[in-house]
C-alpha cells in the first residue's frame, strides 16, 4: 500500500501543471498510435504470409 501512495505523490507532483499534463497526454497518445500501428502491421503481415503458404502448396500439386 505504501507503493501505490509513492507512486500516485510522484504522479502528482510531476503533473503538477497544465501543461505538463498536456506533453504528457501527447506521448501517451504517440505511443498507442506507434504500437497501434505495430499491431495491424503484423496483422497484415500473418496474414499475407499465410496467404504465400496456401498459394506454394497449390503450386506443388
Amino acid at each position: 500500500m505504501e507503493r501505490l501512495d509513492y507512486i500516485v505523490a510522484m504522479l502528482e507532483k510531476t503533473l503538477g501543471t497544465r501543461s505538463k499534463r498536456h506533453i504528457m497526454g501527447g506521448a501517451l497518445i504517440s505511443v498507442s498510435l506507434l504500437f497501434g500501428g505495430l499491431a495491424l502491421t503484423v496483422m497484415t503481415l500473418k496474414t499475407d504470409i499465410k496467404e504465400d503458404e496456401d498459394n506454394n502448396e497449390l503450386e506443388d500439386y
